[in-house]
């Protein structure tokens, strides 16, 4: 479907068109369930979501503005949703959790510009908290994915040490992560829609 098409359809549907509305569903619906799908893993959540956003774009589509891209609104209003999903379950230990694993991918997400400076200050802030020997331990670790015994051996110190001091910077790491909840989810957020 070209431009011109599109920009038909979303007048139609700005006059109350439900064939042009189902359309622009079909175009849009599961590119946007997989975009979603990525960053709730979970298969209900993101139907459920889709469908919010298509009801806001009918709901709202007295005032959509044909020239403007509808993709980038509807995917704007999906980001919106999917951090009201986890701001709603921020509180629950198993969505904290969740959080976790997300944000321990930030270490080896790579993406150009402004994403990639906000991802590197966010983890040096977070990696500032833990002492000079347990973030030296943390980045050999988990940032350069050495073995416990690789560390053990290249700091000249027992694996039991290395795991002690692992279990205690992940205790520090998850609680920066409970601590910057909503910074953290705009940066995973912004990265897996843009």
């Amino acid at each position: 479907m070209d431009a011109t098409a599109e920009n038909k359809l979303l007048i139609s549907l700005s006059n109350g068109n439900e064939q042009s509305f189902f359309a622009l569903y079909d175009r849009y619906s599961q590119a946007l369930f997989s975009t979603i799908f990525r960053m709730v893993k979970d298969k209900q959540v993101s139907e459920e979501i889709v469908q919010d956003v298509f009801l806001k774009v009918w709901q709202k589509r007295a005032s959509i503005d044909p020239n403007r891209s509808f993709k980038s609104w509807i995917f704007t209003i999906a980001k919106n949703d999917v951090i009201s999903w986890y701001r709603k379950l921020a509180k629950e230990t198993a969505m904290q959790e969740n959080l976790y694993q997300h944000f321990e991918q930030l270490y080896i997400m790579e993406k150009e510009g402004d994403i990639h400076e906000k991802q590197a200050a966010l983890l040096e802030r977070a990696l500032d908290t833990l002492s000079e020997r347990r973030k030296e331990i943390f980045v050999l670790c988990k940032l350069e994915q050495k073995s416990y015994e690789e560390v053990a051996q290249k700091l000249n110190i027992s694996v039991s040490t290395v795991s002690n001091a692992m279990v205690k910077s992940n205790q520090h790491i998850r609680q920066f992560v409970q601590d910057h909840y909503d910074e953290i989810l705009a940066i995973l957020v912004t990265f897996y829609f843009f």
